[in-house]
């Protein structure tokens, strides 16, 4: 279980409380931090994040981001990573993440790490 998290902030239900989420949108989540965020950018934990520097002069094929993404997900349990489109121009990406049996599509924005 893990805190919900929309655009940066918390999420929060009608009374004001904090909404949890589990599953594949926790594994899901949990994906969108790792490929958003370049290694070493997160100073309280600087294993966290994908390292972006490991793409040389333009090499931003889907296998090699995938491959990139999986290794800095590795710790996220149960989650089966797969990235269906990359948008070099755009800085975007799209992934399939698989967990407990759900899949789910989501963008990811590689904004500044590309």
């Amino acid at each position: 279980m893990d805190v919900m998290i929309h655009e940066g902030d918390l999420c929060l239900n009608a009374s004001g409380a904090t909404q949890y989420i589990t599953s594949v949108q926790e594994a899901a989540q949990r994906v969108r931090i790792a490929a958003s965020t370049a290694k070493g950018a997160f100073r309280y934990n600087r294993a966290l994040g994908t390292d972006y520097a490991a793409l040389s002069g333009g090499d931003i094929s889907a296998q090699k981001l995938e491959m990139l993404i999986k290794e800095a997900c590795c710790p996220i349990a149960g989650a089966e990573i797969e990235v269906v489109s990359v948008d070099a121009e755009e800085e975007k990406a799209v992934l399939r993440i698989s967990c407990a049996g759900t899949a789910i599509t989501t963008e990811v924005d590689l904004h500044g790490n590309l």
